[in-house]
């Protein structure tokens, strides 16, 4: 739980824990965005823009800065020493300011390559067929070639205008600061305290070029959203297909991946052969959840859980993890206590647990894409 949450008038939610040494400060700000179809990849040049600026400043004293575009929202990121705390809320300034054009052109050009580039694999075709089926309309995080193509600076900068104020943000703070250095701080941010009230624009459809990756295997993609939205027992059930895999790997490729899509959870099995191992990928990734249901016992559900918690724990174990793991929370509209929920709902799961989520996973209707040489 925060230590203190503070909401002044017209500005920003702050979400203060005082932990850590008094030596380090980590301040991670989350702005929500949601593009339209002619800004899909807007948000991802308006990360690098923020980010460049961020990291001009934060160098002078050697914070850390970081600008990361998350399915949810845009997060600006400093840490440094917590005697410079007017000095991160500079660089924090920096990053959330109006736009300027900048290396506009060099990173829309950088930006439209990456789409390309994930377009021409097998894994990224398989992946944005699966996406499509399952929230069409939406645009992918890192963007679509047409809307790149497409895109000049004041697209940037209307998105920008439409997401950034005071009563947007959303801020957690750890470290040992008290409220009053807080508030003074970061109450005056440089950006409005209100966002226009406006929706994203629609425009015309600006989606991807149809994806034709070279093939030279077949591959396949199944894809069931998670009941509950974000339900902990499908973090052990992931972890422990992905064993199941690795105790048969087989003549051909088969993987396990827990997708976050509209502010759920996606479970996501893939394969890939050659011809002559096909029908055995096949078998396999249709069969994967009912042979891991026959490897479910307490004893394995008692080491994943183990391994997961350690890693939860590692992770929130410096002033940025924590203030990374807290805002990922916040962000998914989750309580800011969700990690601590989360740690304890682990530690009382057992084999039933998961034999029953498996159970309700298999009688998820599937979202099936195929790919043939």
């Amino acid at each position: 739980m925060p230590d203190q949450v503070l909401s002044p008038p017209g500005g920003a939610t702050f979400y203060l824990y005082t932990t850590g040494t008094s030596d380090v400060v980590a301040l991670r700000i989350s702005v929500p965005i949601t593009e339209g179809p002619t800004e899909a990849g807007a948000g991802q040049i308006l990360r690098a823009l923020a980010e460049d600026r961020m990291n001009a400043v934060a160098s002078r004293i050697g914070a850390r800065a970081r600008v990361a575009r998350s399915p949810d929202a845009l997060v600006y990121e400093v840490a440094g020493p917590a005697a410079d705390m007017d000095f991160l809320a500079w660089v924090l300034r920096e990053g959330l300011r109006e736009p300027d054009a900048g290396r506009f052109a060099q990173l829309q050009r950088d930006a439209r390559i990456d789409v390309e580039r994930r377009l021409e694999t097998p894994e990224g075709a398989l992946a944005l067929r699966l996406r499509d089926r399952l929230s069409p309309g939406t645009p992918p995080m890192f963007g679509t070639v047409t809307a790149l193509e497409r895109m000049d600076p004041s697209r940037v900068r209307n998105l920008w205008e439409r997401t950034h104020a005071r009563d947007a943000l959303t801020v957690v703070i750890v470290g040992d600061v008290s409220p009053e250095v807080v508030l003074a701080s970061l109450t005056d941010l440089g950006i409005p305290s209100s966002t226009r009230d406006a929706p994203p624009p629609s425009g015309a459809a600006t989606g991807q070029p149809v994806p034709t990756p070279e093939l030279i295997r077949h591959w396949i993609g199944e894809a069931r959203r998670v009941p509950g939205g974000r339900d902990p027992r499908a973090l052990i059930a992931t972890r422990m297909i992905a064993e199941t895999i690795r105790s048969d790997p087989g003549d051909y490729e088969v993987g396990v991946e827990l997708w976050e899509l509209d502010r759920g959870w996606v479970l996501v099995l893939s394969g890939a052969a050659y011809p002559r191992a096909r029908q055995s990928m096949t078998s396999r990734v249709e069969g994967l959840i009912r042979e891991t249901l026959s490897r479910v016992t307490d004893d394995e559900v008692h080491r994943h859980v183990a391994g997961l918690r350690s890693e939860l724990l590692e992770s929130a174990r410096t002033p940025w993890g924590l203030a990374d793991v807290v805002g990922h929370a916040l962000d998914a509209g989750e309580a800011p206590d969700a990690i601590q929920d989360l740690l304890v709902e682990l530690r009382t799961m057992r084999g039933g647990d998961i034999v029953r989520f498996l159970e309700s996973m298999v009688e998820v209707e599937s979202v099936r894409e195929v790919m043939d040489p």
